[in-house]
């Protein structure tokens, strides 16, 4: 046999995991580069032994249910993961998950352990991919120093000035000519006009600019009425280089006084302003009307052509997980709850008599009903058409009730005014007081996408700063809703100052996590999409580009099936990210049944022959080269000395397949399908207004690359739709389509999915599948039990006399250790068996 680790050499043809092999090294455990595992008894193990090279890629394989999961999560991680808990303190150790202890005799050498489970844990509506791989993190650093910002009103671009840059700007667009420097002085209220001039003068003013000319104040000027607020001038100044230092000494003034904002007004000698016109070189001392030629600036967040305040540009204004940022109607989460009319009115083929309106049909909310079909008599609208034949004014009469100004009241509901199915539900909105109308309305409510945020989840000022590159301009709430691969593509176009090396800093590590994501095969995904809407797999990938950005070394990397839901094209990219990860000095462990995986690894690790009582062996630990290259050497044990052979390698159904001794069949013939469900333009994420015909009786795969839409289509689509054309409810909106007809050639439908069963420790087989009761009434129904007076629930261990009383059915008792992992011990009255 191979050796498998640097200090350790077994014996050529030595059954893994016996006794002999075991006696043939002598080696420290410091002096090993492997992990070893003694003794795992974990679930259906037989107490096997199994080294473990450090630094290399292995790949666990073995039928389902051998004990693969046994072997890589349930010891090898629960025991990495517990005593990498145990370094903490104990006031630590009270916020982190605890382990249980696996069964096994020793475990030496094994390093902090991080668990990459095929799962979707995330619940929560605010967890987004951008915030799972903490690129979110890094954009609301990067926006506020590469952003540009522009004016929400009339689109100009805002940026603080400073003295020397307006002055600057002044030279370059005046230089030649003559300005004015001017600042704003607001005028308080029921002010006259020689009162406020007094109050210039007083402080070292004596002209102002008034209707486009100048005004001396000292002179009794012809002024009835003032505006709100007036210009006064600070200097009046020949722009050329000499007077630079005068420009900035009075730019500096003028902004002190003006509190950050000043106007720069071209004027002509004769101290009107500059002409721009054939018409004004003509009259020379017209003034010019055009309030445009002024240039007004400031030093804040201010456009100064509309006079609007922006909110300054801080990392909380680019987080929907911040209150600056978050969009104020629905608060970071990018959709409202509000009243869904696809369910108040599930059926459109019915007429209104017929009670089209599903909440009208009962006698508890009968009236409305009646309400309804006197409005309807009263504008002459047909109601024995079915709904959607009606005119749409009639629909939208029914729907919205008649037109008036302001909200209805309880005399609109109390008179002949028909307050629409919209204002019945508002009426039921101010009785939510009451336990049985937030019932109610909790069945024909759903989530829509918010009108305010339109799904962006931040607030409309954070929209005003936009990030360049090339051509293009988009604000962080567009950049979250690009593929992966097209935000890799723009952030490494923006364009960041020489100087600015925090910000390439950021560019550089964003960059990094999005093509983690591209080579793991989510290239596809965008960053505002919700993390409770993936996969299982798609999760997994996900956590795994989280673990590359973080440059972990010398961790040990439990993973469950990697390439789950990856398309061909994809896995030798993801192969290549878990050599990236072992090259820096970590270890792999992959439970994985993917031919292309199992070939990539470093070391195999078969676990069998079969599943349940019949797995839990090792049936090898080397090289996958050796272990394949024995297959065509096994002989068929007719002699003892074949039987030996056998012995020694052991039938494994992982060699057959690999070394091709056996395949899976491709059928001769192929059933073929009398019936449809047919998809009409399904248009939901990246579809592109498909027809699709589904066969029905028959095995009907559906197959392309990563990201193609195949999840969209069955799941959002065909799935939602179909439960709605069955009147049953969904967490989610249906995806879009026009139609999806042939719901009624079908009874149920189901969705198999990655999600777990249950949830609670007391769930066991048997009860999911709803054979328990029968059970226990076949044992109540013997003789000697009718004899001793049990029923059904005399054998139940969730409830009733037949549960142990000392574990309450659960089969063991739980130890609280306070800072200590909770100690499980096994109910010593029952046994464990409840």
């Amino acid at each position: 046999m191979p050796q498998i680790c640097e200090a350790r050499q077994y014996l050529e043809l030595s059954p893994v995991g016996s006794k002999a092999a075991k006696k043939e090294y002598v080696a420290a455990p410091s002096e090993c580069g492997c992990i070893e595992i003694r003794g795992a008894r974990q679930n259906n193990l037989k107490g096997i032994d199994v080294d473990l090279p450090l630094g290399k890629l292995t790949v666990v394989t073995g039928p389902s249910g051998s004990g693969k999961s046994s072997l890589a999560f349930e010891t090898i991680y629960a025991e990495g993961q517990r005593r990498y808990v145990e370094t903490f303190s104990p006031y630590m150790r009270q916020f982190l998950d605890r382990m249980d202890k696996p069964r096994v005799d020793e475990i030496r050498g094994i390093p902090p352990a991080i668990a990459i489970e095929q799962s979707n844990p995330v619940k929560s509506s605010r967890s987004t991919v951008g915030t799972m791989t903490e690129i979110n993190d890094y954009l609301k650093l990067l926006w506020p120093r590469v952003a540009r910002a522009f004016c929400p009103s009339c689109g100009r671009e805002i940026r603080p000035e400073t003295a020397r840059s307006i002055a600057d700007q002044v030279l370059r667009d005046c230089g030649g000519g003559n300005i004015l420097v001017t600042f704003w002085v607001s005028v308080p209220a029921k002010t006259e006009p020689r009162a406020f001039f007094e109050f210039v003068q007083q402080q070292g003013y004596l002209r102002i600019w008034i209707d486009n000319a100048i005004v001396r104040v000292d002179v009794d000027p012809k002024i009835k009425r003032l505006g709100a607020r007036v210009q006064v001038i600070q200097d009046r100044i020949a722009i050329n280089p000499q007077n630079r230092t005068r420009l900035v000494e009075a730019i500096e003034t003028a902004l002190r006084f003006g509190k950050g904002k000043i106007n720069v007004v071209p004027i002509s000698e004769t101290g009107k302003r500059k002409p721009e016109s054939k018409e004004e070189k003509e009259n020379i001392l017209s003034a010019i009307s055009n309030p445009k030629s002024e240039m007004p600036f400031s030093t804040g967040w201010h456009c100064a052509h509309c006079d609007l305040d922006i909110r300054p540009p801080t990392p909380g204004l680019f987080s929907f997980n911040n209150p600056l940022g978050a969009c104020p109607e629905c608060r970071g989460f990018g959709r409202t709850i509000a009243i869904d009319l696809n369910k108040a009115i599930p059926d459109s083929s019915l007429t209104i008599k017929d009670g089209v309106v599903r909440v009208f049909r009962g006698a508890e909310f009968g009236e409305s009903q009646k309400d309804l079909l006197r409005a309807c008599a009263r504008e002459e609208i047909d109601i024995n058409i079915p709904f959607e034949e009606l005119p749409k004014a009639d629909q939208d009469f029914v729907i919205n009730g008649e037109k008036r100004s302001g909200d209805y009241t309880d005399d609109d509901y109390e008179n002949d005014r028909w307050y629409g199915v919209r204002g019945f539900f508002r009426w039921l909105e101010s009785k939510t007081y009451k336990m049985h109308v937030r019932v109610l309305l909790s069945r024909y409510r759903a989530y829509t996408t918010c009108p305010s945020c339109n799904g962006g989840r931040f607030q409309l000022e954070a929209l005003n700063y936009k990030m360049s590159a090339k051509s293009a301009m988009l604000a962080l709430p567009q950049l979250a809703a690009l593929s992966i691969s097209q935000a890799r593509d723009f952030l490494g176009n923006i364009d960041i100052s020489r100087n600015d090396s925090t910000a390439k800093m950021l560019r550089s590590e964003i960059c990094a996590r999005l093509n983690y994501l591209s080579e793991v095969g989510v290239g596809y995904l965008t960053l505002d999409r919700s993390t409770r809407t993936l996969s299982g797999g798609e999760v997994q990938r996900v956590n795994l580009t989280t673990c590359l950005g973080a440059s972990l070394v010398n961790a040990l990397f439990v993973m469950d099936e990697p390439s789950v839901g990856l398309h061909p094209r994809d896995i030798g990219r993801l192969v290549g990210v878990m050599d990236n990860l072992r090259d820096k000095g970590n270890t792999l462990l992959v439970v994985e049944h993917e031919e292309q995986i199992i070939r990539a690894a470093d070391n195999l690790i078969d676990v069998g022959p079969g599943r349940g009582e019949r797995g839990g062996e090792l049936i090898w630990n080397g090289p996958l080269d050796d272990f394949v290259g024995q297959a065509p050497r096994l002989p068929n044990a007719r002699t003892a000395s074949d039987a030996l052979a056998l012995q020694r390698f052991p039938a494994s159904l992982t060699r057959d397949y690999l070394s091709g001794q056996k395949s899976i069949p491709i059928p001769k013939s192929r059933r073929k399908a009398t019936s449809f469900i047919k998809i009409v333009g399904a248009s939901q994420h990246n579809l592109k207004n498909i027809d699709v015909d589904l066969p029905l009786g028959i095995f009907t795969c559906v197959t392309g690359v990563s990201g193609s839409g195949k999840s969209t289509l069955i799941h959002d689509v065909l799935y939602r739709n179909l439960l709605r054309a069955k009147g049953e409810s969904s967490d989610q909106e249906p995806g879009a389509c026009k139609s999806v007809t042939g719901a009624h050639r079908i009874d149920d439908v189901v969705m198999v999915d990655q999600a777990p069963l249950a949830r609670t420790p007391r769930s066991t087989p048997i009860l999911y599948l709803g054979l328990y009761d029968r059970t226990r009434e076949l044992f109540a129904a013997q003789p000697e039990a009718m004899a001793q007076g049990l029923t059904a629930s005399s054998f139940s261990f969730n409830s009733g006399s037949g549960r142990c009383e000392r574990c309450s059915g659960t089969g063991f008792e739980k130890i609280e250790m306070q800072f200590l992992s909770d100690l499980y011990v096994r109910c010593a009255e029952c046994e464990g068996r409840r």
